[in-house]
């Protein structure tokens, strides 16, 4: 006989299983409601847990007298909402989560339209697959998402239902492994500006600091991460920026596979990577590096980077933030091509 261990923890439902080999747990994910009505209606979800056999008759038992409670006071509070569990959704779906396996299902919302699927990869990194289902399931095939640098890609079969899916994903995750290990290395070697962290697995590009401070984004192939960058462009002043370009096009040709990425960018620009730790301030180093907008002295403004750079005092600048204040400045000069003016931070004219 299974043994339900039901517990109301900040908002969530956790079931465990202890003697039901196919679910050791599940936590289902509730509202203050259902928390107030778990509470009102301990005494018999507890007897449903000595009598109930299997993780479907336990639910739908759950379902039974949650709505009991709520109907009978229905009139207290007129918000509460209940969702009617369909039995032969719930036994196709529990069936293919149970051949997934119930110690890899991290996440159940309460009404059981969606839920997250946890995996490690063959060097331990955790990952997680979140998957919503409709009314029509297993004929509609699920909403996924999943961290992963390349889009996820199946072949449904309604007989398979998620399982298909998340043997796709799973798939695709050993695939990414050579990627997110050079990745890894660039993350502890390299002051990395962006993306910050934690760094999402899907993103395959990084920003680092060169220890000029000009930086430089490299967006790398999945396929084959170790080889040349697919972009690797160097943002700083025209001075700096300019024969370091040069230098980048004319090594390209020695880029070694067998060597890092940092040690193949050191080697053919003649500059030193900036290292973790060296930036001289708090958050990871990069305060100090001339890494954040003079105007707003921010290093991210939402999604974006200090990309424009003074070739006079080499202080950088968001695009919006140089805008807005050389818009309001009274000595700038606009153009068909856009605006001009002197730089915030030394007065002389860009």
């Amino acid at each position: 006989m299974a043994v339900f261990c039901l517990q109301d923890v900040d908002h969530e439902v956790h079931i465990r299983t202890p003697n039901f080999p196919a679910a050791r747990g599940l936590t289902l994910s509730t509202d203050c409601h259902l928390a107030a009505t778990i509470t009102a209606t301990a005494t018999k979800l507890q007897q449903a847990e000595r009598t109930c056999i299997t993780v479907l008759e336990f639910l739908l038992k759950f379902q039974q007298i949650c709505r009991s409670q709520c109907e009978s006071s229905k009139d207290d509070d007129e918000d509460v909402v209940l969702t009617t569990l369909n039995k032969a959704y719930l036994d196709s779906l529990l069936a293919h989560l149970g051949t997934i396996g119930w110690e890899r299902v991290s996440h159940v919302s309460s009404n059981f339209t969606a839920f997250s699927i946890t995996t490690r990869d063959s060097v331990g990194r955790t990952h997680t697959l979140r998957l919503g289902v409709g009314p029509r399931y297993p004929d509609d095939p699920p909403s996924f998402q999943a961290d992963l640098p390349t889009d996820l890609t199946f072949s449904y079969n309604p007989s398979e239902g998620v399982c298909c899916v998340v043997e796709a994903w799973e798939r695709q995750v050993e695939e990414a492994q050579g990627v997110w290990q050079v990745l890894d290395e660039i993350d502890e070697c390299a002051l990395v500006l962006d993306p910050p962290h934690p760094r999402p697995r899907q993103a395959t590009s990084r920003r680092i600091i060169l220890e000029n401070q000009v930086s430089v984004h490299l967006s790398l192939s999945v396929q084959h991460p170790r080889h040349q960058p697919h972009q690797c462009h160097l943002l700083g002043p025209s001075h700096l920026t300019t024969p370091l370009t040069r230098k980048l096009t004319q090594g390209y040709q020695y880029w070694d596979p067998e060597r890092s990425l940092v040690d193949n960018l050191e080697s053919i620009l003649g500059v030193r990577v900036v290292r973790q730790g060296e930036g001289g301030g708090g958050g990871g180093g990069d305060e100090g590096m001339g890494a954040e907008c003079a105007i707003c002295y921010c290093l991210h403004l939402e999604d974006a980077l200090p990309d424009l750079t003074c070739d006079h005092c080499t202080q950088v600048f968001h695009q919006h933030c140089l805008y807005e204040w050389l818009r309001g400045h009274t000595s700038s000069r606009h153009s068909i091509n856009g605006i001009f003016g002197e730089c915030p931070y030394c007065e002389k004219v860009g």
